[in-house]
């Protein structure tokens, strides 16, 4: 199940249709915030004016489904020119992993309110009033909707701000849903399931209370920050997309080349240590 390739669902609201890219050269990004910023440098030196109208890019990183904690999206896109990186909880990341996707791009403005419904690589666009919960498949489904002035993932989860709910009321989305299907084989089940279980047990490290709170996919712990989202934080741990109050265990090279080597991903030690270097200055370019 190498990683080293990236596959890309590209939606054009304003005239309703959509299009799957396999990029063989963003690899070395890892996924999370590293691939939504080279996805963003990419588009941004396009010439292809209706790819850069204000696109948002939800991407996910090679963990999320596998193991505990690694429970994010990154939401990369720009509001009023200034560079956002969100995370956004829930169960989107694990929704798109197995929509066999790493990254969801929505640009353009629809003239009409519109919804769409992802099945894995297919979208569906809907206009007018849609019951957006008859959407998708139950259990294998996930939903962002419009409440009042802002849009949560399962009625929820949020943003750390209200900048992504201005940018989708100002594109006219009133929402959408997306269901993922595919299942992938273990190369090495076994060793997967005892690294499973030594993250699972050092859930003490996590720097944030257990509480009664919905958790994010693949978390036991349910704290009171998980509707809140995050905003920036470590590269590392917010390419795999992992949680920021689980940095002591996701900002370990060691535990995260085990953790990528046992899903058979591609990855040398070499690419963990110098891929924030890489990402941090593709940031720092993307800012000025």
């Amino acid at each position: 199940m190498t990683t080293l390739n990236k596959k890309i669902l590209y939606i054009n609201l304003a005239n309703q249709t959509y299009e799957t890219k396999l990029h063989d050269n963003y690899g070395k990004y890892i996924g999370g915030v590293g691939l939504g910023a080279k996805i963003l440098n990419t588009i941004e030196k396009s010439e292809e004016a209706s790819v850069s109208s204000e696109p948002i890019i939800f991407s996910i990183g090679p963990l999320n489904g596998y193991f505990p904690y690694a429970s994010k999206t990154s939401v990369l896109f720009r509001h009023h020119n200034e560079l956002k990186d969100h995370y956004l909880g829930g169960n989107l990341s694990t929704r798109i992993k197995f929509s066999s996707l790493d990254a969801i791009v929505i640009y353009g403005r629809s003239k009409e309110p519109v919804t769409f419904d992802i099945l894995d690589e297919t979208v569906i666009f809907h206009t007018g009033g849609v019951d957006l919960g008859s959407l998708g498949l139950p259990g294998k489904r996930s939903q962002i909707s419009k409440k009042g002035e802002k849009y949560l993932l399962g009625d929820y989860f949020a943003t750390v701000d209200d900048s992504l709910s201005q940018l989708l009321t100002n594109k006219n989305l009133q929402g959408f849903v997306i269901t993922g299907t595919h299942t992938y084989d273990l190369p090495k089940s076994e060793r997967y399931l005892e690294l499973y279980n030594m993250m699972l047990s050092r859930i003490e490290e996590i720097s944030v209370r257990k509480s009664g709170s919905p958790s994010c996919s693949g978390c036991p712990v349910g704290c009171f920050e998980s509707s809140k989202g995050e905003e920036g934080g470590n590269l590392l741990a917010h390419s795999l997309v992992a949680c920021t109050f689980a940095q002591k265990i996701y900002g370990d090279t060691s535990i995260v080349f085990s953790c990528l080597d046992v899903l058979g991903s591609g990855y040398t030690h070499e690419d963990i240590e110098n891929f924030p270097k890489l990402v941090y200055d593709l940031l720092e370019e993307l800012k000025k």
